[in-house]
């Protein structure tokens, strides 16, 4: 391989240690939010236990008792009310009293009747999932009832105690009120940090692309070529792992609270522009190495990365500069017209763009409010746990097409319906393995329900469950031997650091919160005397038996097939792409066409840079429902669905381009270019309606009508005009992806003609 030495002295900047740990958190978290929700967990529970302890006391309760009782409300409430301004999450946490002081006084009182318990266990579960579509307030009463039923119905306690309980509960819920206040959420600074892991993967995709460049040899010896492979591959997963953060900035300053004015609209075009420059970067790197651009032009491309990487976006002009001047005395340049030409200019504009961005990074950080909600703006990314929303939206439009629709079948009430019927299944038969613990069932239906929605990740969150209570138990098994009962201080420590960790990784990492969770019922056990070696197998084999059975419940009763899912997941990225298609040209949607009242945000959002991420959180969903629980190698349903992502990922890629070229429509297009724009989004709209319906579908198939022609007349039509360019742009974008999908039409059996040769009027939209 030939020697980089000459080409890479520049090293990559050095940062120290605790930038780099920086860096990283702040790309795993994204303005930390998770951390954030970590750090309240870690105050407000050891105060809730400090109140309880108090109260407890002053009534002659056990200590015990006041402790558990006042972490539990601190704790749920930490979990699940997320709000960005504070004054509704005081509100919303102080709301929760009354459910959880009523379901915690009914479970006490039902005692005596085991029976109407464990019937009200399968109605409470059941309104748990309901109350999702509810709204948030009644979806909050509806999570803390049911933690204060199970609190009720496992401790053996009085009547008598529960006026002094509900104290407890206020106390709390008191506390942990003026914990969220003084910890209260700063969004100036949340929006920096956001920016800084933003900026730190990024740099992952710069780095992972120099790797590229630096092992692009062809024809090397054959570790030469593994290496190249491998460094393609890192360099696919850095850019995959930057789009994901890229979607997920864009939900959360559109989730912060206020309208959106100019300023958040600024934020929208520098976040897309920002990713879509260095994403560029990274796949014109990989096109040079995987078309065997020779070592003097990559080394050049080396040089600009590495210039780049050093001294920040800022040099991104700089780094242009020389990619062009040591590009331009290599072999290659003499070819002004080759692939490799484009690829190096199209690098040498990205540099730049990235300079531009990066200044006005900076100048925006002066501007933005520092004590207002947030600097949202218009976007069509929606955020569920802190991550771009996966299969939600996919079921829910395959749950509202389903033949139970009629019904109104929601997808929240079709889990709650699972919910139910799996705990009236579990339930006797936990109460045979292990009557005093048959909750451990209870609770493992409803963990593989909560939070997911296709079999694939129920299947996945349970192994999470085993994996975590496996590790948990054997942690807190050893704790247990060493601690005991005899350092209560030592164990409220680890219990409260146990809860913060597992907050972290509960929308993450699930094992991680898992194998918390049960170290910390191993130290609760243990002083309440109950704790045996053979208790983490009896969890364990429980939690699998609620697990299996609400994951077996979910396949048969409203059953959605999987292949449903996949084809709404295909026509939702098709109808993105069609809308991207019109707002080429300056036309609305059909579904948008009609609306009277348009807000600024609602304008906004039909540029192209939003139209181009609709279709990229598009991709995100159907990557989401594309994950199978095994990849066959031979391949079969996952070829076929691997060639279709294959399409539509490019039709993503290039509505991505044409947005970061373009910015916005051309003024007054040629009418050959609306012809062509309307004639291709009517063939994606057969095409989207033929692919929901499936082969074996009466209707009859698609045509898909090629508008190559029209392009080129529209392409002519524009020469001479001062927005001649721009007219190329959005032509070139319009070819590409219509030859992107056109492939996909004849893979689904549609039937694919050119332009020129049928008539008028071949296709109703």
């Amino acid at each position: 391989m030939p020697r980089t030495e000459t080409t890479n002295r520049t090293a990559p900047r050095r940062r120290t240690r605790t930038q780099r740990l920086t860096d990283r958190a702040l790309a795993l978290d994204p303005g930390l939010v998770k951390t954030d929700g970590a750090l309240r967990t870690l105050v407000a529970v050891p105060a809730g236990m400090a109140v309880g302890y108090a109260i407890a006391t002053a009534f002659g309760l056990p200590a015990i008792l006041g402790v558990m009782i006042g972490a539990m409300p601190a704790f749920i409430t930490c979990l699940v009310i997320v709000d960005p301004s504070t004054g509704w999450t005081a509100a919303r946490t102080a709301a929760v009293l009354v459910p959880f002081v009523v379901a915690l006084a009914g479970s006490i009182a039902l005692q005596p009747f085991r029976l109407l318990e464990l019937v009200l266990i399968v109605v409470l579960l059941f309104v748990q999932f309901a109350a999702a579509s509810w709204g948030v307030w009644a979806a909050d009463a509806a999570i803390v009832g049911f933690a204060g039923y199970l609190c009720g119905l496992l401790l053996p306690l009085p009547e008598t105690s529960v006026v002094p309980l509900g104290l407890v509960v206020a106390g709390s819920l008191a506390v942990t009120i003026v914990v969220r206040l003084l910890f209260r959420p700063d969004p100036h600074r949340a929006l920096l940090r956001t920016r800084r892991g933003f900026v730190a993967r990024g740099s992952d995709v710069l780095e992972a692309a120099a790797a590229v460049l630096a092992a692009g040899a062809v024809g090397a010896a054959a570790d030469d070529q593994r290496a190249r492979r491998r460094a393609l591959r890192r360099l696919g997963r850095a850019r995959d792992r930057y789009h994901e953060i890229a979607l997920t900035v864009d939900g959360m300053l559109a989730a912060s609270g206020v309208d959106a004015d100019t300023t958040a609209e600024e934020l929208h075009r520098l976040v897309f522009d920002t990713h879509f420059a260095i994403d560029e970067l990274g796949r014109a790197a990989g096109a040079l190495v995987e078309q065997g651009a020779p070592s003097d032009v990559r080394h050049a491309a080396l040089r600009a990365v590495t210039l780049v990487l050093r001294h920040g976006g800022s040099h991104g002009q700089e780094a242009a500069h020389t990619l062009l001047a040591r590009y331009g005395i290599t072999a290659s340049a003499a070819d002004d017209g080759s692939r490799t030409t484009a690829i190096v200019r199209r690098m040498a504009a990205e540099f730049a763009d990235l300079r531009s961005a990066g200044l006005r990074w900076r100048e925006l950080r002066d501007e933005l409010p520092r004590h207002s909600a947030g600097v949202p703006f218009a976007t069509p990314v929606i955020l569920a746990g802190g991550r771009p929303a996966g299969a939600v939206p996919v079921v829910a439009d395959a749950v509202a097409e389903s033949p139970w629709h009629r019904w109104h079948l929601t997808a929240s009430l079709r889990t709650a319906v699972h919910a139910a019927i799996a705990v009236a299944i579990v339930e006797p038969l936990a109460l045979l393995l292990d009557g005093s613990r048959f909750y451990w069932g209870v609770i493992g239906v409803m963990i593989v329900l909560a939070g997911t929605n296709t079999t694939h990740e129920r299947i996945r969150k349970g192994l999470h469950r085993g994996v975590g209570t496996v590790v948990g138990g054997a942690v807190g098994i050893v704790l247990v031997h060493l601690l005991g009962t005899t350092h209560p201080w030592v164990t409220i420590v680890l219990v409260c650091v146990l809860l913060a960790v597992g907050t972290y990784g509960f929308g993450g990492a699930y094992s991680v919160w898992a194998a918390c969770l049960v170290v910390v019922l191993c130290q609760v056990y243990a002083f309440s005397g109950t704790f045996t070696d053979s208790l983490i197998p009896m969890r364990l084999a429980e939690n699998l038996l609620g697990a299996a059975v609400a994951v077996l419940v979910s396949a048969v009763v409203f059953p959605i097939a999987t292949r449903a899912v996949f084809r709404r997941a295909v026509r939702r990225q098709l109808v993105a792409v069609r809308a991207f298609v019109l707002a080429l040209v300056g036309v609305e949607a059909d579904d948008e066409a009609d609306a009277a009242d348009t807000t600024e945000a609602d304008r906004a959002s039909r540029q192209l840079r939003a139209r181009s991420r609709a279709v990229d959180a598009a991709t995100y969903q159907l990557d989401a429902v594309l994950r199978p629980m095994v990849r066959f190698p031979t391949g079969g349903p996952a070829r076929a669905d691997a060639r279709t992502r294959t399409s539509l990922q490019a039709a993503a890629t290039f509505a991505r381009e044409a947005a970061g070229r373009l910015g916005s429509a051309p003024q007054d297009p040629p009418a050959a270019l609306r012809g062509a724009a309307d004639r291709l989004a009517a063939s994606i709209a057969q095409l989207a309606d033929g692919i929901v319906a499936g082969p074996r579908s009466a209707t009859p198939p698609a045509v898909w009508v090629r508008v190559g022609d029209q392009l080129d007349e529209a392409v002519a039509a524009a020469s001479g005009r001062p927005d001649e360019r721009a007219i190329a742009t959005a032509a070139h974008a319009l070819g590409r992806i219509d030859e992107a999908l056109a492939l996909l039409a004849d893979r689904h059996h549609a039937t694919v003609v050119g332009a020129m040769s049928v008539g008028p009027g071949i296709i109703a939209v």
